[in-house]
């Protein structure tokens, strides 16, 4: 089957996505664990790991979701679907899809005004005094991401259908 160019562009920035999402997976474990040992052994916790813990959670979750998309690797529910018609079945995933990408776009501009509020009002970690807008502002991006990856996936789901 051939590839077109938006999907293989969608398929590269979701896989350099979801590099940033495993590095912050294994930034957050080996912070944690550095705490634990600096805590307990040393009596010395790493100051803000809190704080860090936390950015790295969001930027996981975030840039991990365009990947996971294309991957299929979302909870779905099909025991019912997969009893309709093939028409039906196509209805249903192309109004799915849609109503998905109808979210997640009102999620990039939601997230792009409460960014521009952190920054305007200054908003920054308890600890290390990081500003939150940043990973707004890049969550926003990867809302925006998982909007073409959905798209993606609808249009192979849609030109599987007219083969």
């Amino acid at each position: 089957m051939k590839v077109s160019l938006f999907e293989k562009s969608v398929t590269g920035f979701s896989n350099a996505f979801n590099i940033v999402a495993s590095a912050s997976l294994v930034g957050m474990m080996l912070l944690t664990c550095a705490d634990v040992v600096m805590r307990y052994v040393f009596s010395r916790p790493i100051i803000g790991t809190y704080d860090l813990v936390s950015l790295m959670g969001a930027v996981l979750v975030s840039f991990a979701m365009p990947y996971t998309m294309l991957k299929k690797g979302h909870v779905a529910v099909e025991i019912l679907i997969q009893r309709l018609s093939k028409g039906t079945q196509l209805i249903i995933e192309t109004f799915t899809h849609l109503i998905g990408i109808s979210l997640f776009l009102v999620l990039v501009w939601q997230a792009i005004l409460l960014s521009r509020d952190m920054k305007a009002a200054g908003e920054v970690t308890p600890t290390l005094l990081l500003p939150f807008y940043p990973i707004v502002y890049c969550m926003a991006i990867c809302f925006f991401g998982l909007c073409l990856a959905i798209l993606v996936n609808l249009l192979e789901i849609w030109t599987k259908r007219a083969k």
